[in-house]
């Protein structure tokens, strides 16, 4: 159990049986208020509701990771990583969820899709048996891990290169279940040509060590024991074309992850072996940063704001924290996007982050990043600092 919960209800039983006489009803009016105080920890998706998320980072570099390069300004400024609101609630046998983001509001700007609310999640779910739970509409699929963490419980600002890649929500079908400690997933999406008949499929599975992970990255929610989720993703896209013009589509791509933690460790490892017609750009999350590649590695006339994965490569990501109290917890994490074949940019990553606690949705974090790449492709520093206000669920 949470160690947070274990001190709240520590503080419940003290505050009431300080209270509490040798009445017969006094146990009973005991066990009452535990059960009480219990039932408020239930997750507030249980019934109809709403929640806000407000992320917002300062970023600042000078090299050219982050300006592009030349003579460009420094990186010295403002801006939201998520500035969201989700609605839920149950109809019947159904269950919904609707989600929006304001996209990026850089220097209040309203023009090029600046300030466009963008429809994330708006999907209707049903139970159709005890191990089998189905959904349709647009939704994230479940990939890894660390694609699929809620912003505010991310132990960094950013997500790992890999789960930014694939943090992402599109239109289709999906189902899961569960059976004691294994959990599966599976769906067809629309994939990258919209509603025309090609798709993407995929299917996962997770088997949980003690509690498993849980949905947060880092040590929240540890014990002495160790809690940890091992996940295995086979990724099928249809909809990508034949990058590499050898005459065939190759997209079947294998994805594995292992996370958790243990006392006041956390842990958290994810892997990509992408087929060799694969391109993935991370989420506009990295827009602070300038990459200078596409799919063949060749410079484009203007720097595109990502992290770039190619196809026939296997990037990784390693991350570990310490919480050093209930206030403060450290991690690093260390990236090798694999990406240096047929002359792209070789990229590593080193970063180092700090969170600061400041509630149970509250917290402010900073990130200091190191990001090398090969030959005339940027690189350099950045540092980051930013709150997180409110949650997504």
């Amino acid at each position: 159990m949470n160690r947070f919960v274990k001190t709240a209800l520590a503080i419940a039983v003290a505050g009431s049986a300080a209270h509490a006489g040798t009445g017969g009803n006094e146990w009973a009016a005991l066990d009452s208020e535990i059960s009480g105080l219990a039932s408020t920890l239930k997750p507030s998706q249980d019934s109809t509701g709403w929640s806000v998320l407000l992320r917002a980072v300062f970023s600042y570099s000078a090299d050219d990771i982050a300006t592009g390069g030349g003579n460009n300004p420094d990186t010295s400024g403002f801006n939201f990583n998520d500035a969201d609101a989700a609605f839920w609630g149950n109809q019947g046998a159904y269950k919904w969820r609707l989600a929006v983001d304001i996209d990026d509001n850089d220097a209040g700007a309203a023009a090029g899709g600046h300030n466009a609310i963008v429809l994330e999640d708006a999907w209707v779910g049903w139970t159709c048996s005890d191990y089998l739970d189905a959904m349709m509409g647009q939704f994230k699929p479940r990939l890894l891990h660390s694609s699929v963490v809620d912003p505010e419980k991310q132990i960094m600002i950013d997500r790992t290169v890999i789960g930014s890649a694939l943090d992402f929500h599109d239109d289709g079908v999906a189902v899961s279940g569960s059976l004691d400690y294994f959990n599966y997933y599976a769906g067809i999406l629309d994939g990258q040509n919209g509603h025309e008949r090609n798709h993407m499929y995929y299917a996962r599975g997770e088997y949980q060590i003690g509690s498993g992970a849980g949905e947060y990255e880092g040590a929240t929610g540890s014990s002495d024991q160790l809690n940890a989720t091992i996940g295995v993703t086979v990724l099928h896209d249809d909809t990508n074309g034949d990058l590499d013009a050898d005459g065939s589509k190759d997209n079947t791509s294998f994805l594995a992850d292992f996370s958790g933690n243990v006392s006041q460790f956390g842990f958290g490892f994810d892997v990509a072996m992408l087929d060799n017609d694969t391109f993935l750009a991370t989420s506009p999350d990295y827009s602070n940063l300038s990459d200078s590649s596409d799919g063949t590695g060749a410079p484009l006339a203007t720097p595109t704001p990502a992290l770039v994965l190619f196809g026939d490569s296997t990037p990784w990501s390693l991350t570990g924290s310490y919480m050093l109290n209930s206030e403060w917890e450290f991690a690093v994490r260390y990236e090798d996007l694999d990406n240096g074949d047929q002359g792209g940019p070789g990229n590593t990553v080193v970063s180092v982050g700090a969170d600061w606690y400041k509630g149970t949705y509250s917290r402010w974090q900073a990130q200091y990043s190191i990001i090398s790449a090969d030959g005339n492709f940027n690189d350099g520093n950045i540092l980051e600092v930013g709150y997180s206000v409110g949650s997504s669920r």
